[in-house]
């Protein structure tokens, strides 16, 4: 895992990733990128970081879907909890959330989602590139979608 840690900080340092991040980086293990990228995921989407195919090719499927990140994949969640979900590549299906949870939705590429908030949800969507959202509110639900194109 060291080295994939390293190939993952070198592309970013390539990329321009700043000196605390750089500094901060150490030896990650796949769920610590999985929690790096997360938290830097303006930095990698603004840089197109990683590569879907980079992605798939070296972290299990289970290990992203647990993480709520999925990559070219249909997706079908029933009472989604509250939490940060990012839609890469071309996923397709639903994502019902369930009463009162709180989630942020990015969804990327050519990506085509349905969400449906529960009674007092509130689902924050971001939206880039080609992706496309439709979107319905419960009762009391507030679901906003903030087009990134």
């Amino acid at each position: 895992m060291n080295n994939l840690s390293e190939t993952l900080k070198q592309q970013a340092v390539d990329l321009g990733l700043c000196r605390p991040w750089t500094e901060a980086w150490g030896d990650c293990d796949r769920q610590e990128l999985i929690d790096k990228y997360k938290k830097g995921i303006d930095f990698c989407i603004d840089k197109q970081y990683p590569s879907n195919e980079f992605i798939k090719a070296n972290f299990d499927r289970a290990l992203l879907n647990a993480n709520l990140i999925f990559v070219d994949e249909h997706i079908r969640l029933d009472d989604a909890p509250s939490g940060i979900y990012i839609l890469n590549g071309e996923c397709s299906g639903s994502i019902r959330f369930a009463p009162w949870t709180a989630a942020t939705v990015y969804v990327r590429h050519t990506s085509n989602v349905r969400i449906i908030a529960g009674d007092f949800a509130k689902v924050f969507v971001r939206l880039y590139d080609e992706a496309e959202v439709e979107t319905e509110a419960e009762e009391s639900a507030v679901v906003r979608v903030y087009d990134r194109k």
